[in-house]
């Protein structure tokens, strides 16, 4: 029943989900970005969803998540600054990595610019020291991102 549901309404659902113009973004932009990340035009995350094991060997290994430890779909969302979801992309089995999802999903191809910079918190290994300067980016970056969850 929901999934005959979801075909119905999924017309109607997508065109909700559109890229803002960039004036629209920067209009609308938090005053907490504007400091920093003033030309912020998405914010993207990647989301796990649980699945029921697959019957079929090669269908398990695809959707199996060694973060979740279950066999899961990935979906990489984006949304503006202020939270208008701007981007869903379809569902991909848990295995890909973050990186690979961002590339195949096509998150590129709507980009409004082709000038773009990817702005994400600095890794930190366990073998390394952090710098200063990396962890006052990653608090800079987590304190945006507390604002939104």
């Amino acid at each position: 029943m929901f999934k005959k549901t979801l075909v119905q309404v999924e017309p109607d659902l997508k065109s909700l989900i559109f890229w803002p113009s960039s004036d629209k973004i920067k209009y609308y932009l938090p005053i907490p970005f504007r400091a920093h990340y003033s030309n912020v035009q998405s914010i993207i995350d990647c989301l796990e969803i649980q699945i029921q094991k697959p019957t079929e060997p090669v269908k398990q290994a695809l959707t199996w998540s060694d973060y979740k430890k279950c066999n899961t779909l990935k979906y990489l969302i984006s949304c503006t600054p202020d939270g208008f979801i701007n981007f869903v992309s379809k569902g991909y089995g848990g295995r890909i990595s973050d990186s690979l999802l961002v590339e195949e999903s096509g998150y590129f191809d709507v980009l409004p610019t082709v000038n773009c910079q990817l702005v994400r918190p600095p890794s930190v290994s366990s073998a390394e020291k952090p710098t200063k300067t990396h962890v006052l980016e990653s608090k800079r970056i987590a304190s945006l991102h507390i604002l939104f969850t």
